[in-house]
């Protein structure tokens, strides 16, 4: 396992705007803090495998950190599904399984159109325009048929942002969390199907008709839309499984 340096870690935890190691208020919570975040973009992005073991020895050195914080940070994806602890054994990186992402699809098919319906019938003005605003972010690093790219946290960031925002404005908090936790999930299959972001770029039209439909507050519209997005992203992550079975 490479070691990431702690310079290499603050780095990578930037876009969440952590302290650094050297703050002198960067206490054992705030250290916990920061190595939740890194070993979480390093298992969404597939640095850290699916399935793969996590052996405190090791993390301690890719991370330059101690095993209480590691260990501290390790229960914490445990309890957000990204992280499996195996009695005796230590902990391992969540496999990735087509009955687990079939189970994502069903539960963000059923709750994002309901949540985008409720947010549309009761959000208001401030809540539109921050899905306008949200969509023009994304549509700066969208993707385009050809783009060879690697998928990168910038297109993930702004496209897991683009969708909490559509629900944003249905003022149900804990709704709004548990979306944010699902999406967290489903980035490791869109990953593991789509080889380049050029892989992607098949559901820029969703995307516009979605943020068109909300503009135009055509509800039922907008619902059928992401719906149909949903069912078309499930088939497309859960062809990876088709060849050569679970990851």
């Amino acid at each position: 396992m490479p070691k990431r340096s702690r310079a290499h870690v603050e780095q990578m935890v930037e876009a969440v705007s952590a302290p650094t190691f050297h703050d002198p208020d960067f206490n054992a919570a705030t250290v916990t803090s920061v190595l939740h975040h890194a070993l979480r973009n390093d298992i969404i992005s597939l640095t850290l495998s699916p399935g793969s073991h996590l052996r405190i020895r090791d993390l301690r050195d890719r991370y330059a950190a101690g095993a209480t914080p590691l260990r501290e940070a390790l229960c914490t994806l445990a309890g957000e599904g990204l992280v499996e602890a195996e009695p005796q054994h230590g902990f391992r990186v969540a496999p990735a399984t087509r009955d687990d992402l079939c189970s994502l699809a069903l539960l963000r098919g059923e709750i994002e159109p309901r949540a985008l319906k409720l947010a549309m019938q009761t959000g208001d003005a401030a809540w539109r325009q921050g899905v306008i605003d949200s969509y023009e972010r994304f549509a700066k690093v969208r993707s385009k048929i050809g783009d060879e790219r690697p998928i990168d946290r910038d297109w993930e960031n702004q496209h897991r942002a683009f969708h909490l925002a559509l629900i944003a404005g249905c003022n149900q908090p804990q709704i709004i969390a548990m979306m944010a936790r699902w999406y967290d999930l489903c980035d490791r299959y869109r990953r593991l199907a789509s080889p380049n972001l050029g892989a992607t770029a098949g559901t820029n039209g969703d995307h516009e008709e979605l943020v068109n439909a909300v503009i135009a507050n055509q509800i039922d519209h907008a619902v059928e839309i992401l719906r149909r997005h949903v069912d078309d992203t499930t088939r497309r992550h859960l062809a990876y499984f088709e060849p050569s079975g679970e990851a």
